[in-house]
C-alpha cells in the first residue's frame, strides 16, 4: 500500500478495513479483480500525489462499505514481476472530485 492509502487505512471503520484486507487478499490472487478506469480519466495528480515517477498509464478501483473507493495500479518490477500497488483509498465525494466527476 501507498502512503496515502495506509494513512487512511487508520481512520477506516472496523468494517471498512476488514473488507480492504479482503480485497488485498483478493488482488493477490487476481490482480485485475477491480473495476478497471479507463485510460483518459486517469487523473495526472493520481501519480504525482502518490510519489511516483511516472504517469500512471493503468488504474483500477474496487468498493468499500460505506461509499469508499480504493484506487490501485498494477506494475511490473525487475525482479519481482507483478505486482499491485494500492494507491488511495477514499470517500465517494474525494473520489468523485480526483476523478473529475463533479
Amino acid at each position: 500500500m501507498g502512503p496515502r492509502a495506509r494513512s487512511a487505512e487508520a481512520e477506516l471503520q472496523p468494517k471498512q478495513r476488514k473488507k480492504l484486507q479482503w480485497w488485498i487478499a483478493r488482488l493477490k490472487e487476481d490482480v485485475f479483480a477491480g473495476d478497471q478506469i479507463p485510460k483518459d480519466r486517469i487523473p495526472p495528480q493520481l501519480s504525482t500525489r502518490s510519489g511516483l515517477p511516472a504517469t500512471l498509464t493503468n488504474a483500477w478501483r474496487f468498493e468499500l462499505p460505506l461509499a469508499y473507493r480504493g484506487v490501485y495500479t498494477v506494475q511490473s518490477a525487475p525482479g519481482v514481476g507483478t505486482m499491485v500497488l494500492i494507491l488511495e483509498v477514499l470517500s465517494h465525494r474525494e473520489y468523485d472530485r480526483l476523478f473529475g466527476y463533479r
